[in-house]
């Protein structure tokens, strides 16, 4: 009786993680909440645009890469432009063209992800599959959003 019960219970145990573990594979739901709504048109590298809000990177509003061995981050609100390049050894290069009329070249992971907001729903790319972004400003909330 008590190693049936035992079986019993390790079943549905399993039951219960694989069931867990089944949600990732539908995809996403919508873009991560952002502190700032950065509106962007991202271009992809079949050419299609989308032009959107509420725009992060990995939930962020910031890009986190290498510069050399140093790890760097560049705020959205100091780019301009950017532009991605081909996929080596899982990273790509992203070149940023900074508001200041500079311009810097970081590694990021190929797989890491931006996400945002469109008037059809939401998107994600992956920056392997991104061509360029272009920053076009900070949106205000609406008046009755703000807390």
């Amino acid at each position: 009786m008590l190693k049936r019960a035992s079986t019993v219970l390790l079943a549905l145990s399993v039951l219960v993680l694989l069931t867990a573990m089944g949600g990732k594979g539908g995809g996403f739901e919508r873009a991560p909440r952002v502190d700032k709504n950065f509106t962007v048109v991202v271009t992809d590298a079949s050419g299609s645009k989308i032009t959107g809000e509420k725009f992060s990177w990995e939930g962020r509003i910031r890009f986190s890469g290498y510069l050399g061995l140093a790890e760097v981050n560049l705020p959205f609100d100091r780019i301009k432009e950017v532009t991605v390049g081909e996929k080596k050894e899982k990273k790509v290069r992203l070149t940023a063209h900074l508001a200041d009329g500079s311009e810097v070249a970081v590694d990021v992971d190929a797989d890491s992800r931006c996400y945002g907001e469109a008037g059809f729903g939401s998107f994600m790319l992956t920056m392997d599959e991104i061509k360029a972004i272009s920053f076009k400003g900070v949106k205000e909330a609406a008046p009755e959003a703000r807390h």
